[in-house]
């Protein structure tokens, strides 16, 4: 089984995403990617500095799943200059022939962006394969 975790940078993929996909790969010959995008054609970065921030994400990244509860290959890749986060994740999913993609849900505003985040939703539109999405804890712990 090939599983792709969106990853936002924030705790959500150590501290829901991951726990979830360990529970489902349990017994299972898994490969598991964890994909962090770097929208770096909307900031002003030059390709040194661009360098520069995909190497602190990678380390950040790295030290918060340090401690995960299965092994993963973590890729930190910049977004092509006109791309969309959601398009470029359902891109990869592909490329990588992933059986599903994982993604965590975040509080928005509008109607379904009360449920899950633009990106999520992108992602639950357009991908190519199955979407697991994951409540993080403390959605659920607000709501108890």
């Amino acid at each position: 089984m090939k599983l792709l975790v969106a990853a936002d940078g924030s705790g959500h993929v150590r501290d829901a995403a991951l726990p979830a996909v360990a529970r489902l790969v349990t017994d299972v010959d898994a490969e598991i990617y964890v994909l962090h995008v770097v929208h770096g054609a909307s900031e002003a970065w030059s390709e040194e500095e661009l360098k520069q921030v995909l190497a602190e994400r990678r380390h950040e990244l790295e030290a918060l799943l340090v401690d995960a509860d299965v092994a993963t290959t973590l890729l930190v890749e910049s977004l092509p200059y006109g791309g969309e986060i959601d398009h470029y994740i359902t891109l990869r999913a592909a490329d990588l022939e992933v059986d599903a993609v994982v993604v965590t849900s975040r509080h928005a505003t509008g109607m379904l962006r009360g449920i899950l985040g633009s990106v999520a939703q992108g992602v639950l539109k357009d991908s190519p394969v199955p979407v697991l999405v994951v409540r993080p804890d403390e959605e659920a712990d607000e709501d108890s």
